[in-house]
């Protein structure tokens, strides 16, 4: 755990503390932390994903062997 002093909008603090059904303030933060990390993380692994399968289907597009080799710059 760590203890900071922060200003926060109260307008914006009621209105996260409405969208995330939190009663304190910090309860409000946790949460919206979790679900930011969260949400990052998942991207992160959907942008990976979508990566793996570009690269798994791209031998089905183009030639590796030529691509790799110096016929490719002539």
């Amino acid at each position: 755990m760590k203890r900071t002093t922060i200003e926060i909008d109260e307008e914006l603090l009621a209105r996260a503390k409405r969208a995330l059904r939190q009663d304190t303030t910090r309860a409000t933060v946790e949460e919206a932390l979790r679900q930011a990390a969260d949400r990052a993380e998942s991207e992160h692994a959907e942008r990976a994903s979508k990566q793996r399968r570009y690269l798994e289907n791209l031998a089905l597009r183009a030639d590796l062997a030529v691509l790799a080799s110096e016929e490719m710059w002539r």
